[in-house]
C-alpha cells in the first residue's frame, strides 16, 4: 500500500488486516520502489496524489521495468474528474478507484487483480532503479526515460497505423511494416507471415550477418509457434549493405510474438533474431509491434472480407451483376485505347424452373453452384465470368474476335454436359443455350453490345437449346 496519509493508510492496512491479507507500506512512490527490490507483494494498491513521486508516475516506472511490469497495480484517488482516469489508463495501471466511504470495494478489486494474475516476476530480475541505487537523479532519469519510451511507442503505433490509411493492399501493407520495424532489428533478421485469403505467406528482410541457415531456423520457428504452415518459402530481402547492417551479431536471440486483436482470429505473427540487449531493451515495442500488427491484419482481413460481400454472389462466389457490368464496362475503355477487340457470351441454364420445381429449391442452389464451377473451369484466366440474374450469366472474353468467341462457346457447351449434376439423376444433364455478340469499336457501347448478345440468346432458346448462336 502507497499513500503519504497515515489515517487513510492506517484504514487500509486495518481493513485488508481484517480481510486476512498482509501488507507492507510505503509513503510515497519512491519508497515504495524501494520496497520492490527487495519485496515481491501481489498486488499494489497506490495513493494517485503523493510527493516526489506520484502515483501515476510510480506506476510507470512499475510497467516500464522488465522485472515488475507484470505486477498488478491498483490505484486510488479522491478525484473523479476524467483527466485522472485518463492519466491512470496512460500510465499502465491495471484498475483505477475512486476513493468513498465502502472501503471494502478496494479489497474486493485488489483480490480480483491478485488472483488474476499468472505472470510472477521473472527469475533473478532486479529492477533498474535497484541497480542505480534509488537516488533522486536515477529517479528523474527514470522518469525521462519512461516519457521517452512513451514517445517512442506513440511514434511507433502512429507510424503503422498510418499505413492503413496510406495502402490497401496487403502485401504493401506487410512490406512498409517490415520498413517500419526493421530499424529495431537489424543487423539481424525480421520475418512477418501473413494467413490471408490465398493461405499462409511471408516477407523477411535481413543483414549480411544473418547466414540462410538462420532465416531457415527463423522461418521454422516461427511456422511451429505460430501454427501457420507455408506453403513456399519466405520471400527474403536484404537490407542495405551500410555499415550498421553489415556489423555481426555478438549474442544473437530469436523471438516470437504473434499478431492477435482481441476478438479476432490470429492471421499473423512476427519473428526475429537480434542483439539480446536490443531484444529485451525493446521488448515493450515489438509487443506494441505485434498488437498493431494483429490490428493491421484484422482491418484488412474485414475489408476484404467486405469488398468481397459487395463484389460476389453468394450462392456461386462468381462476380456479381453490378461488378462484372462495372469490369465490362473498363475493358471496353482499354479496347478502345489499344485498338483491341472483345466477345461477350450471354448464357442461360436450359429449363432450370424445371429443375426447381421437380427438387426443389436446394438442389437448384446446387446445381446452380456446380455449374458456375465448372464455366469457370473451362474459360482462360483472362476470361471473366459473372451471374447476373437467376440462372443468367455473363462472359466476356478479351481480345477475342467472334470466331474465337464461338469456338469457346461450344467448347464451354460440351463440357459441361460431361458429366451429371449431384442432386439430379444420373441421366440428367443441364444444357447451357450462348448468344454471342463481339464489340465493333468506340461507337459501339455496352448496352447495344449487352442487346445483341441478349437476342443471340433468346434466338438460340428458340432454336431448341444447348446450342451457340451469335
Amino acid at each position: 500500500m502507497v499513500d503519504d496519509n497515515p489515517i487513510q493508510l492506517s484504514l487500509l492496512r486495518h481493513l485488508f488486516q481484517r480481510h486476512g491479507h498482509l501488507t507492507i507500506e510505503a509513503r510515497n512512490g519512491a519508497e515504495a520502489l524501494i520496497v520492490l527490490a527487495t519485496e515481491f507483494p501481489d498486488v499494489v494498491v497506490s495513493d494517485c496524489v503523493m510527493p516526489l513521486l506520484d502515483g501515476y508516475q510510480f506506476c510507470r516506472l512499475v510497467k516500464d521495468d522488465r522485472a515488475t511490469r507484470h505486477l498488478p497495480v491498483l490505484l486510488l484517488t479522491a478525484q473523479g474528474a476524467g483527466l485522472a482516469r485518463f492519466w491512470a489508463k496512460t500510465c499502465g495501471a491495471d484498475r483505477f478507484l475512486v476513493k468513498g466511504r465502502d472501503l471494502d470495494h478496494v479489497v474486493e478489486v485488489a483480490a480480483a487483480l491478485a488472483a488474476q494474475s499468472d505472470k510472477p516476476r521473472a527469475a533473478h530480475a532486479v529492477p533498474k532503479l535497484a541497480q542505480d541505487n534509488f537516488g533522486v537523479e536515477a529517479i528523474q532519469h527514470r522518469l525521462a526515460s519512461a516519457l521517452e519510451q512513451r514517445l517512442l511507442e506513440t511514434a511507433l503505433r502512429d507510424s503503422i497505423a498510418r499505413l492503413y490509411t496510406a495502402e490497401h493492399d496487403t502485401a504493401r501493407l506487410i512490406q512498409g511494416f517490415v520498413e517500419i520495424l526493421q530499424e529495431l532489428v537489424l543487423p539481424g533478421a525480421l520475418m512477418v507471415n501473413y494467413l490471408g485469403e490465398d493461405g499462409v505467406w511471408c516477407r523477411g528482410v535481413h543483414g549480411s550477418s544473418v547466414s540462410e541457415e538462420d532465416r531457415l531456423d527463423l522461418e521454422k520457428a516461427l511456422q511451429e509457434q505460430s501454427c501457420f504452415h507455408l506453403s513456399a518459402g519466405c520471400q527474403w530481402h536484404p537490407a542495405s549493405d551500410d555499415d550498421e547492417r553489415r556489423r555481426s551479431l555478438r549474442d544473437p536471440t530469436l523471438r516470437i510474438y504473434q499478431a492477435t486483436t482481441p476478438g479476432y482470429p490470429v492471421l499473423g505473427a512476427l519473428g526475429f533474431i537480434t542483439e539480446r540487449r536490443s531484444a529485451d531493451e525493446f521488448e515493450r515495442l515489438f509487443e506494441i509491434a505485434a498488437e498493431e500488427l494483429g490490428r493491421l491484419l484484422s482491418l484488412e482481413d474485414s475489408r476484404l472480407r467486405l469488398y468481397h460481400q459487395a463484389i460476389r454472389d453468394p450462392l456461386t462466389g462468381l462476380f456479381n451483376r453490378k461488378h462484372i457490368l462495372d469490369m465490362l464496362a473498363m475493358e471496353l475503355d482499354q479496347c478502345g485505347r489499344f485498338k483491341q477487340g472483345l466477345a461477350i457470351m450471354l448464357v442461360d441454364l436450359d429449363h432450370f424452373k424445371a429443375v426447381n420445381d421437380r427438387y426443389g429449391h436446394p438442389v437448384g442452389d446446387q446445381v446452380l453452384s456446380v455449374m458456375a464451377q465448372r464455366m469457370s473451369f473451362g474459360l482462360r484466366k483472362v476470361d471473366q465470368l459473372g451471374r447476373i440474374g437467376g440462372e443468367e450469366f455473363l462472359i466476356y472474353c478479351p481480345q477475342t474476335d467472334m470466331e474465337g468467341a464461338r469456338a469457346m462457346a461450344e467448347r464451354l457447351r460440351e463440357d459441361v454436359i460431361l458429366d451429371s449434376v449431384p442432386g439430379l439423376p444420373a441421366g440428367d444433364r443441364v444444357t447451357l443455350s450462348i448468344g454471342l455478340a463481339s464489340w465493333n469499336g468506340p461507337e459501339d457501347s455496352i448496352e447495344q453490345l449487352m442487346s445483341r448478345s441478349d437476342k443471340a440468346l433468346y434466338l438460340a432458346k428458340a432454336q431448341g437449346r444447348n446450342r451457340v448462336v451469335g
